[in-house]
C-alpha cells in the first residue's frame, strides 16, 4: 500500500513542534517572572477573574434566584479579594477602595484585611532602590537604617533611620516591580472598565482616566512629598485652632527621590486600635474622630486641596507634643490628592447648604452644570442617607423592600439614568466622594462617636461667608435688596438650615442614647449612628430606586 513520505516523519515535526511551543511558553514565563515581575501573569488573572465574575452575575442575577444571591455576592467577594491579595500592589488599593464603602453586603466586609501590612519586599531590593536613586548605599546616606520594614504598604515599605544629625526619621521605599507594573495594571483597569459598560450597559469608562492618571502620580514620591507641604501649608491657616489637633509629618528633600520618601518619624497609636485603648490613654474617640472629619471639611470646603486616601492605615494618633494630655492626629500617606478648583469648592458647598435647605432650584442648577440628571440621587450619595425634596434631611427605614432582584434592577436602570452629559461632571467628586466614603466608615469603626454630616454641613456654610444674600431663595421673585421680602426669605431659609441641623443633632444623640443603653442591658454593644445611617441608606433610597450596596456587575 502506497504511503506518503511525509507519513513517517510527522510525529517528529510534532514533537519539534510541541517542544518548540513549551519552551517558547516557558520562555516568555520565565522572561515575565524576572523581567517584568509576573505583569503578563497578574493580568491574565485579572482578566479570566473578571470573566468567570461576569459570567456568574449574567447566568444566576436572574429573576425567581434570589435565595441564592447572597451566595453569588460570597463567592463574587472571595474571588475578587484573592485577584487582589495574589497581585498586590496596586490590586491593594482596588480592594481597600472596595473596604471603603460602609454599606456594602456582609461578604465585602472581608476586603478590611487589605488595609493591614502587606507583604514586604526584601532589604537587598530595597538596597538596591536606594543605590539607583541616590548612587549611595544607606549606610552613605544615613547614621543608622533598619533592615527590618516597620510597615509594608501596596506600593512601598516604610524603614526606621536617622539622619547624620541623630534626627530619627520614617524612610518610605517603593517596591522594585511597581515601576515595571503600573502601566500593564492600569491598562487592565481600564480595559476591565470598558468591558463591564459595554456589557452591563453601566457608566464607568468616563471616570476610568482620571483615577488611573492619579494613580500614576501616587507612584512618584516627589509629588507625595510637595503634596504633603502644600496641605501643611493650608492647614496652618485652618480655623478653630485645627493646625495645633492636625500635624503632617516634615519632609526632607536631601534624602528623598522619585522612589524614596524620607519624613519626620512618628510614634503614635494606630487609628485601627480600638476606641477602648484610645480612652485608656485618656483620649476621647469623640474628639479624635471630630477632629478626622473637620480636617477633610476643612480641605473640601476651604483649601480646596483633599486627601483622599484617609482610611485607617493612613491616620495615627499621638500626645500633642506641647499638651501631651491631648491627643493629636498625624495624616500620612498624601500621594493620592484631589485640587479642586475655586469654582467647584464654592458650587459644591452651595450644593451642601441647598440640600438642608431644600432648595431644589438651587441644588437642580447646580447639578445641570455638572451634567447630572438625577439630582435626588446625588444629594443622597453626597450627604450618603436619603434625600428626598420637600422633606428635612432624615432617615426613613419605613420602606418596604421588595424583591432583591427586582430592587438591584431598578438599582443599575438608576445608575444609567443617573449622568446626563459625563463630560460635563467635574472630576473632583470622584475622590472627593472616595474621601467621603472613608470618613464615614472611619466613624462607624470607632462607633459612631460624632455626627459627621452635621459637621461637614456646618463647614460648607462657612466656607460660603457671611453675605445674607447666599441665603436668598432663588425661587422667589427678584426684589430690590432694599425691600423687607429678601432679608426675610434669607433669614427664613438660614433659620430652616439651622433647624435641620438641630433634627439631625437630636436624632444622633437619640441614637447614641440607644446604643449605650443596649450595651448597659445587654452588654452588647449595639450599632451607632452610622449603622442607623447604614438601614436608611439600604432601605430609604429604595424610594429613588437605588441599591448602592450591592454589586454593580448585575445583568
Amino acid at each position: 500500500m502506497f504511503r506518503p513520505s511525509f507519513l513517517p516523519h510527522q510525529p517528529s515535526r510534532l514533537r519539534r513542534l510541541g517542544l518548540l511551543t513549551t519552551s517558547a511558553l516557558l520562555g516568555v514565563a520565565a522572561l515575565d517572572t524576572y523581567a517584568y515581575d509576573r505583569t503578563l501573569q497578574r493580568n491574565i488573572r485579572t482578566l479570566v477573574a473578571g470573566a468567570i465574575v461576569t459570567a456568574d452575575y449574567k447566568w444566576n442575577f436572574v429573576p425567581g434566584n434570589a435565595e441564592n444571591i447572597e451566595k453569588l455576592h460570597e463567592r463574587t467577594a472571595e474571588r475578587i479579594l484573592d485577584v487582589c491579595k495574589t497581585n498586590g500592589g496596586l490590586y491593594i488599593k482596588f480592594g481597600q477602595q472596595i473596604a471603603a464603602v460602609p454599606v456594602l453586603p456582609p461578604a465585602y466586609l472581608r476586603f478590611r484585611t487589605l488595609f493591614d501590612d502587606a507583604p514586604a519586599v526584601p532589604y537587598s531590593a530595597v538596597r538596591k532602590i536606594i543605590h539607583a536613586d541616590f548612587g549611595k548605599e544607606p549606610e552613605e546616606i544615613f547614621a543608622s537604617f533598619d533592615e527590618e520594614p516597620i510597615a509594608a504598604a501596596s506600593i512601598a515599605q516604610v524603614h526606621r533611620a536617622t539622619l547624620r544629625d541623630g534626627t530619627p526619621v520614617a524612610v518610605k521605599v517603593q517596591k522594585p516591580e511597581i515601576r515595571r507594573q503600573i502601566g500593564f495594571d492600569l491598562m487592565t483597569y481600564k480595559f476591565l472598565c470598558r468591558a463591564l459598560e459595554f456589557f452591563f450597559d453601566l457608566p464607568l469608562t468616563w471616570q476610568a482616566n482620571y483615577i488611573a492618571s492619579h494613580l500614576q502620580l501616587e507612584t512618584d514620591f516627589i509629588n507625595e512629598g510637595r503634596n504633603a507641604e502644600l496641605a501643611a501649608h493650608n492647614l496652618a491657616s485652618a480655623p478653630d485652632n485645627l493646625n495645633e489637633r492636625v500635624h503632617i509629618p516634615k519632609v526632607y528633600w536631601d534624602e528623598s527621590s522619585k522612589r524614596v520618601l524620607t519624613t519626620e518619624w512618628i510614634e503614635g497609636l494606630r487609628f485601627t486600635s480600638s476606641a477602648e485603648e484610645m480612652m485608656r490613654r485618656g483620649w476621647s474617640p469623640k474628639g479624635v474622630m471630630r477632629t478626622v472629619v473637620e480636617v477633610s471639611a476643612d480641605q473640601i470646603f476651604r483649601s480646596g486641596f483633599v486627601h483622599a486616601d484617609p482610611h485607617p492605615g493612613n491616620i495615627i494618633i499621638r500626645p500633642h507634643p506641647s499638651h501631651p494630655a491631648s491627643a493629636q492626629i498625624v495624616l500620612l500617606d498624601h500621594g493620592l490628592y484631589v485640587h479642586c478648583t475655586p469654582t467647584f469648592t464654592h458650587d459644591y458647598a452651595l450644593f451642601w447648604k441647598s440640600i438642608f435647605t431644600g432648595d431644589i432650584t438651587t441644588l437642580t442648577s447646580i447639578a445641570s452644570q455638572w451634567g447630572i440628571k438625577d439630582v435626588r440621587m446625588f444629594a443622597s450619595a453626597t450627604i450618603q442617607r436619603p434625600w428626598t425634596p420637600g422633606k428635612a434631611v432624615h432617615v426613613d427605614r419605613s420602606v418596604n423592600l421588595g424583591d432583591l432582584f427586582e430592587r438591584q434592577v431598578r438599582m443599575k436602570e438608576t445608575i444609567r439614568g443617573f449622568l446626563d452629559d459625563a463630560e460635563l461632571l467635574p472630576k473632583e467628586v470622584i475622590l472627593i466622594g472616595r474621601n467621603l466614603n472613608i470618613i464615614r466608615a472611619n466613624n462607624k469603626y470607632l462607633g459612631s462617636p460624632v455626627n459627621r454630616i452635621n459637621i461637614m454641613a456646618h463647614s460648607a456654610v462657612k466656607s460660603l461667608g457671611p453675605d445674607w444674600s447666599i441665603w436668598s431663595s432663588p425661587t422667589s421673585p427678584p426684589a430690590s435688596p432694599t425691600t423687607l421680602l429678601t432679608p426675610l426669605a434669607a433669614r427664613l431659609n438660614y433659620y430652616t438650615f439651622r433647624l435641620t441641623l438641630l433634627l439631625s443633632t437630636l436624632a444622633f444623640h437619640l441614637s447614641r442614647a440607644v446604643q449605650k443603653l443596649r450595651y448597659v442591658l445587654t452588654g452588647v454593644a449595639g450599632g451607632g449612628f452610622e449603622d442607623v445611617l447604614d438601614g436608611g441608606v439600604r432601605e430609604g433610597l429604595e424610594r429613588l430606586g437605588i441599591r448602592v450596596d450591592e454589586a454593580v456587575f448585575s445583568g
